[in-house]
């Protein structure tokens, strides 16, 4: 059986227990200007995962910064909820404006369909 090749480094695949290993050799080494950052990419987890191991290996983290990430993560929640809620009422404002029309004549760069309706068409006719 063939093995497979695995291109992503060993220190983004490890769990918990081996990150917080290898972090102490890697606490040595670093000499970046924020040590949460540099841990989130390094060992490829993100950035409350980090301050959580950091802690763990005895570094010290301001409340402050971790309610910052925090709330940094909630917003960024809650701005993907947003966007998806707004494509769904778009499509839906979309479908039925494209219902409306009984002659459709062309679509707009942004994709919308116009054209006239019957009742358009029909007062036209009678001017």
């Amino acid at each position: 059986m063939k093995k497979k090749n695995n291109s992503t480094p060993k220190r983004k695949r490890s769990n918990k227990s081996q990150r917080i290993s290898m972090a102490k050799s890697w606490l040595e080494t670093y000499n970046g200007k924020n040590i949460v950052k540099g841990y989130s990419n390094w060992f490829g987890v993100d950035l409350l995962c980090a301050i959580t191991e950091l802690r763990l290996t005895g570094v010290e983290i301001s409340l402050e910064y971790e309610k910052q990430v925090r709330k940094s993560h909630e917003d960024k929640i809650n701005q993907r909820e947003l966007k998806k809620e707004s494509s769904k009422i778009d499509q839906f404002h979309f479908d039925n404006f494209e219902s409306e029309l009984d002659f459709i004549v062309g679509y707009t760069s942004n994709g919308f369909p116009f054209g006239i309706t019957k009742e358009e068409a029909n007062s036209q006719v009678k001017d």
